[in-house]
């Protein structure tokens, strides 16, 4: 009887510690879950703040093309400025007719007025810009004022974003 009684304590030990060793691995597992879910939601906060950085790059460079596009009183200058912002494509788009010239005679004078852009990311190396811009150009003392809507695309290479493609679609 005595063999009997130590079986059932033991059997009864046994069969509780079984349960307050998977209760703790539980709550160890439980834990482990959180974590790893806490860690996740951070890993998708990170994945959220780069998506909208390389968004702000995009949109950053394609204001950055107008500025120097539109903002000049040196046309020769400007070309420089703007080779800096553009793919050699881009440029050629920039300017469709510019061959090998010599040195401006012509005063002209540029100010971009206001700059409105449009996006479509296509991927995450190309971005479309619909903008509509107003632009005052002064030649020979003359200023004249006109808003002109531009698409612009711009693509990533060697992790910065520039002009690629520039079209005039219309002016008022």
């Amino acid at each position: 009887m005595n063999k009997l009684i130590v079986i059932l304590i033991c059997g009864v030990l046994l069969i509780g510690y079984t349960f307050v060793i998977n209760g703790m691995a539980g709550h160890f597992h439980n834990k482990k879950i959180e974590s790893l879910n806490k860690q996740i939601e951070l890993q998708k906060k990170k994945i959220e703040e780069l998506n909208q950085t390389m968004n702000e790059g995009s949109a950053s460079e394609n204001t950055a093309f107008f500025e120097v596009f539109f903002n000049y009183s040196d046309n020769d200058k400007r070309y420089e400025k703007v080779r800096k912002v553009t793919t050699v494509k881009g440029f050629d788009f920039a300017f469709p007719s510019r061959g090998e010239q010599k040195k401006h005679t012509v005063s002209v004078k540029s100010e971009l007025l206001s700059l409105e852009s449009y996006s479509k990311k296509i991927d995450g190396s190309h971005e479309l810009f619909l903008n509509v811009v107003e632009v005052a150009i002064t030649a020979n003392s003359v200023t004249t004022n006109q808003t002109l809507i531009i698409q612009t695309s711009l693509i990533k290479e060697k992790n910065k974003w520039l002009v690629d493609d520039v079209q005039v679609k219309g002016n008022g």
